[in-house]
């Protein structure tokens, strides 16, 4: 038990869970973005009267690490699910960010075209991979679709709801979990 949250957290100790786990890890993403933003109020040159004014507001997010720890994680009865894999996508949709049980899936998903140009500048689930004229691995985040891509249950939401679509489920690794170390 651990001293200050009071919690018991469970060792991953078969093999292929631990396995499942790291290949799910992808790192940090760097790019570049072209940025375009536009306002009209008063105060900005170009202001137009005719059209509804509009108001630009710069956001820089400090302890993203800290606001991370203090969400619901893994602390343990990891399981492979055993129900029937598309019927673990369809309770996907009953599982909240504050559920006591979470998920990590294996997955193909695809990108449809139709979302190419809207999601062009920051695609969801970026993966490793060698980029043309390159001999680094490097993290991308593409349009791709992608094969037994490893995602946490919130991740996949985000990505459902945002249009891309999982044609297959491989492997379902469940685990409790709780805001463990929300409160130090």
């Amino acid at each position: 038990m651990l001293r200050y949250t009071g919690v018991s957290l469970e060792l991953l100790t078969d093999y292929d869970m631990i396995l499942f786990m790291e290949q799910g890890i992808r790192g940090g993403l760097v790019q570049a973005s072209e940025r375009y933003c536009r306002a009209n109020n008063p105060k900005t040159p170009g202001y137009d009267a005719e059209k509804p004014p509009s108001w630009l507001v710069y956001q820089d997010c400090n302890n993203l690490y800290g606001y991370a720890m203090g969400e619901y994680m893994p602390y343990g009865g990891f399981k492979w699910y055993e129900g029937d894999l598309d019927r673990s996508l369809e309770l996907l949709d009953g599982m909240t960010d504050k559920s006591d049980v979470g998920r990590v899936y294996e997955v193909d998903i695809a990108y449809p075209d139709n979302l190419h140009d809207a999601h062009n500048d920051l695609p969801f689930l970026p993966r490793n991979g060698v980029p043309p004229g390159s001999k680094v691995n490097k993290l991308m985040a593409t349009l791709e679709r992608k094969e037994r891509y490893i995602v946490h249950y919130r991740n996949l939401k985000q990505a459902i709801s945002n249009g891309l679509i999982v044609e297959k489920v491989h492997r379902v690794l469940e685990f409790r979990q709780s805001a463990w170390l929300a409160n130090i």
